[in-house]
């Protein structure tokens, strides 16, 4: 059966209206519900910095994008951190929302483990070999990396392992690993062979470059050694006097 054309015509212009009704709602909708997330009690009245203590309030606040009266109901958290982590000093940061209307931006700086001894100045290194600081006076309480040449290009922000030949890298990189720098008293990088310092004034003639993971492991080991015998004074291990590590008493 043929269906007449003016049922046809009236059907179709039925759907279209209803669909046209369909898409107002929802734009409506869509409307209420942003103007609903942007009423005043979801803006930024407030933002906190905690933790800091070198990098001033205003960095991290720029760094994070946030302003006074913003809305922060759709603020990617991760993303945020993540600009507050370009921030040379800032090791570690968490952005949390305090209801009703303040955001709470808690860092932990960068701390110097090390420096760097330069001609005139010194540079002072996080453990990780974030050099944080550029300084005019020594600091005696942490290690001295010696045999990183005059460099006018190195800055805040730089790795320090960006300035060094391949084969100290794969000494430093092991020895900038968290609280493994903390070991050491003073390194000196020569340009084949290298000499270590320990905490406990042990000198360590590490060598050549070569099986730098193997020798740090049999340091750590003879370190284990020396402490669980207190009946003699150790001063000296030698890495590459012979086939095997020597430790040597007083």
């Amino acid at each position: 059966m043929i269906m007449p054309r003016k049922v046809s015509r009236r059907r179709k212009k039925k759907r279209k209206i209803k669909y046209f009704r369909i898409l107002i709602a929802f734009v409506v909708v869509v409307l209420l519900v942003i103007g609903f997330f942007n009423l005043p009690i979801f803006n930024i009245t407030n933002i906190n910095v905690v933790g800091n203590e070198r990098v001033d309030q205003a960095s991290v606040i720029n760094a994070s994008g946030f302003e006074i009266g913003d809305s922060f109901i759709f603020f990617n958290k991760e993303n945020i951190e993540e600009k507050i982590l370009n921030l040379p000093l800032v090791e570690e940061v968490r952005v949390k929302r305090n209801f009703p209307n303040n955001i709470n931006i808690e860092v932990s700086e960068r701390k110097p483990a090390s420096t760097v001894q330069l001609l005139e100045s010194f540079l002072l290194l996080d453990r990780f070999g974030y050099v944080i600081d550029k300084v005019d006076n020594l600091m005696l309480n942490l290690t001295l990396l010696k045999g990183i040449e005059e460099n006018d290009s190195i800055n805040i922000g730089d790795q320090i392992f960006e300035f060094v030949s391949e084969e100290k890298n794969n000494l430093l990189k092991l020895m900038y690993n968290g609280d493994n720098i903390y070991k050491y008293k003073m390194i000196t990088l020569e340009d084949h062979q290298a000499e270590l310092i320990l905490s406990n004034d042990i000198v360590v003639g590490f060598g050549s470059y070569n099986n730098v993971e193997y020798k740090l492991d049999v340091i750590d080991q003879m370190v284990k050694t020396i402490e669980e015998d207190s009946s003699r004074q150790a001063s000296m291990i030698l890495m590459e006097e012979g086939p095997n590590p020597i430790l040597v008493y007083e």
